[in-house]
């Protein structure tokens, strides 16, 4: 006859196993929601951007507004997606050109959730003239209203005299929709270089947007990026409004395509 102890230790384990599923069943729960956070990409950023304020002593901070504008004209043959953008940027608290560049990008949509993207930049400054090849590669993600879009992208700089340097650029764009017209947007993206004098961070910037679709055509995108530069002797600040007009001259495409800008 099984004694009263032995109830005990079976029923003993009995709890154990069913804490033991319940457990279980909340890990299964958080790791989806863990692996396809919204949030972890923004907290990794403000933690680099921490990290790249505290490296800065004060006594070389500085702060410049400068303007990003921008039109850009899309339009989408079978799985390629051809762009043409013009960006104009202002520095020194707007009153000086800093640069004009034109880029083309050919996309190629592989899936509903990789591009492929070749692109060409040529960039007018005033002291010079810079070409820009790049290849680069895109992940989204796509659920309901929500895009979450990864860029990959090399690039060479192409200076006057055939000088050229490396580099590699990440950028992350969350965009959710609240709105038939209105998507709330995120940007933060850094670009890293490697030269004969120089292997490191060149830039860092990050932050809020919003899209305002005027219709099926037009799109007007609103961001403010807060910018870290480093010129390898201290890190320049500046406050950047981004403002880019959209046009599609058709949208019958197979695969949603990644929503992102050029900053």
């Amino acid at each position: 006859m099984p004694k009263i102890k032995d109830y005990d230790l079976n029923l003993v384990q009995i709890v154990a196993d069913e804490d033991k599923k319940e457990l279980n069943t909340r890990y299964a729960k958080m790791t989806p929601v863990l692996l396809n956070s919204k949030y972890w990409i923004v907290i990794f950023f403000l933690i680099l951007a921490n990290s790249v304020i505290s490296q800065v002593p004060d006594s070389v901070r500085n702060w410049d507004n400068q303007l990003y504008l921008s039109n850009k004209v899309a339009g989408v043959a079978g799985n390629w997606r051809l762009s043409g953008e013009l960006q104009i940027r202002l520095k020194d608290n707007w009153e000086s050109l800093d640069r004009t560049f034109f880029e083309g990008v050919a996309t190629y949509m592989v899936s509903k959730k990789i591009e492929i993207i070749p692109d060409f930049r040529l960039t007018v400054k005033p002291e010079r003239v810079e070409y820009r090849p790049g290849l680069g590669i895109i992940y989204k993600f796509l659920k309901s209203d929500f895009q979450f879009v990864n860029q990959l992208k090399w690039q060479l700089d192409i200076y006057p005299n055939n000088f050229a340097n490396n580099a590699m650029r990440y950028a992350v764009f969350l965009n959710q929709g609240i709105h038939e017209k209105i998507i709330v947007t995120f940007v933060g993206g850094a670009l890293y270089k490697w030269t004969d004098d120089y292997n490191g961070f060149s830039f860092v910037r990050f932050g809020p947007g919003i899209a305002y679709v005027i219709n099926k055509q037009q799109t007007v995108n609103f961001s403010y990026l807060l910018s870290a530069t480093n010129n390898t002797q201290y890190w320049e600040w500046a406050g950047i409004p981004f403002v880019q007009l959209v046009i599609n001259i058709n949208r019958h495409h197979k695969y949603v395509p990644a929503k992102y800008i050029s900053f």
